[in-house]
């Protein structure tokens, strides 16, 4: 594992050699940690720090991890690899460097220390991995699917976002080598609910699109509430407040106080817009943002 102060990642993320361009399919974003402070049933964000230091280029899909550090992908010699971030010790690392591919969506697997992700290769080949916490050994975890993102829902059952037209919901049991097809027209977020054993991810099969909760055993699905303006991703607090954003407000919606969505913060007041990609941390006192990159950066 490679890693590098603060100091040496502002070099490295501002290096000539190391401005590049991306896939035309990505925007140019950044990744914002804020205090998400709570009162009651309302809550609050301050204290924008941007972890990613508006590196050119696709920073994104941040996903904490238990002990309270973060992983993202960061745009790198022109692909994207799997770094993290160590809030505590202000530290920073490299977990990938792949020749001929990138990696997207990092995600800790539960009771390890592995991670899985996303690598899609110069040769079109796209599949689920998992590698190796100390020494970055990739091995494929399931073949024959082209998955796009993935949920974790135990040590053995992963909820895959399968590519296709539509694309399709799979639930995965990577012990048995067993993927189902479960739901049709589904969107790219994917997530446990806290304190349950459901999956929640956005139906697109009806308009407006939809929340909804699946539960994995009994098959049964129900909805949460209607998506914000076509807002693609969401996220939930440990308490079960789940947010979402659109453009540059922030929402939140927990079932048993709110009637609909209620906003946050706007996060104009902090120069930022584009919020797409959230993910809070264990703790629930920090939610990471992604937002555009600002215009006035030099490409």
């Amino acid at each position: 594992m490679i890693q590098i102060s603060k100091v040496q990642l502002l070099f490295f993320l501002t290096a000539p050699f190391l401005i590049t361009t991306i896939s035309v399919a990505q925007n140019d974003t950044e990744i914002y940690v804020f205090d998400l402070n709570q009162d009651g049933t309302n809550y609050s964000v301050s204290e924008p720090f941007n972890v990613t230091y508006q590196n050119p280029g696709y920073d994104n899909q941040p996903h904490f991890l238990p002990d309270g550090s973060m992983y993202y992908v960061s745009t790198r010699n022109g692909q994207t690899d799997v770094a993290q971030v160590e809030f505590q010790e202000y530290s920073w690392s490299w977990l990938t460097w792949t020749d001929g591919g990138s990696e997207y969506s990092p995600t800790p697997i539960p009771g390890s220390q592995d991670f899985s992700c996303i690598r899609l290769d110069t040769s079109g080949l796209q599949l689920l991995y998992r590698y190796d916490h100390t020494t970055q050994e990739p091995k494929v975890l399931i073949t024959g699917l082209k998955i796009g993102y993935h949920c974790w829902l135990d040590q053995n059952t992963i909820a895959a976002f399968v590519l296709g037209e539509p694309p399709t919901l799979y639930i995965c049991n990577v012990q048995k080598g067993e993927c189902l097809p479960r739901h049709n027209n589904i969107g790219r977020s994917l997530h446990l609910i806290p304190n349950t054993s459901l999956l929640s991810f956005i139906s697109k099969a009806q308009e407006p699109w939809q929340i909804k909760s699946y539960e994995p055993v009994a098959g049964t699905t129900r909805k949460i509430i209607n998506v914000v303006n076509g807002s693609e991703d969401i996220c939930w607090a440990p308490d079960g407040t789940l947010f979402m954003g659109s453009d540059s407000i922030l929402y939140k919606f927990h079932a048993a106080f709110d009637k609909d969505w209620v906003k946050v913060a706007d996060l104009s007041e902090f120069g930022l817009s584009g919020i797409s990609r959230l993910d809070i941390n264990p703790d629930g006192n920090q939610i990471a943002i992604v937002v555009n990159q600002s215009p006035t950066v030099e490409k």
